[in-house]
C-alpha cells in the first residue's frame, strides 16, 4: 500500500504580497508629502549655514594669509575677493562654492540696508580683516521661491558670526 503524504507549502499569497507593496507605496507617498512640506525652510537654514561656514573660513584665511578677504553681493550674484598689491582681486573659483541661484538676500551695514548693483565692482560689503575680525553686518538670506521664510547671519562681535530666523 502507497501512502502519499502531502506537504503543506509555506509562504506568502499573491494577495499578501499586493497588499504589502500597496500600502508601502501609501506610506511612501505620504512620508514624501510630509518630508516636502519642510523641505523649503531645511534648504534655506543648510544654504544661510554654508555662507556661515564660507565667512568664517575666510576669516580664518585672511589670519593665514595675512590678508583680507570679502565678499560682495550684487542683484543677482556674489563674488569672494582678495586685498592684493592694493587693490581687490576676485577670486573666480568661488563661484561655484556660491550657489547663488535659488538665493536672495539683503545686506545691511551700521543698519543701513545697502543698495546692490546689477554687477560686482569689486567693492565687497563684508570684510574679513588680517587680524580675523569681520565688520559689523547682517546679511538676511531667503529662497526666491519662498520669500516669506528668512534666515539672518549677523556679525555678533568682530570675531564671531552667527544666524537665526528672520521674525
Amino acid at each position: 500500500m502507497v501512502t502519499h503524504q502531502h506537504k503543506k507549502l509555506s509562504g506568502f499569497t499573491l494577495i499578501e504580497v499586493l497588499l504589502v507593496v500597496i500600502i508601502i507605496g501609501i506610506m511612501t507617498t505620504v512620508g514624501v508629502g510630509l518630508v516636502n512640506s519642510q523641505s523649503g525652510e531645511r534648504t534655506l537654514q543648510n544654504k544661510a549655514q554654508q555662507w556661515q561656514q564660507l565667512l568664517t573660513y575666510l576669516c580664518q584665511q585672511s589670519v593665514l594669509n595675512n590678508r583680507p578677504y570679502g565678499i560682495e553681493f550684487a542683484q543677482q550674484t556674489a563674488g569672494v575677493f582678495v586685498f592684493e598689491d592694493f587693490r581687490w582681486r576676485e577670486l573666480p573659483r568661488w563661484s561655484v562654492v556660491l550657489a547663488v541661484d535659488t538665493l536672495s538676500w539683503e545686506v545691511s551695514l551700521d543698519g543701513h540696508t545697502q543698495p546692490l548693483e546689477t554687477e560686482l565692482s569689486a567693492l565687497p560689503h563684508l570684510v574679513c580683516y588680517s587680524d580675523g575680525r569681520i565688520n559689523p553686518f547682517r546679511l538676511k538670506l531667503w529662497l526666491t521661491q519662498l520669500p516669506a521664510s528668512a534666515y539672518e547671519l549677523t556679525s555678533q562681535s568682530p570675531f564671531k558670526i552667527s544666524g537665526h530666523w528672520h521674525e
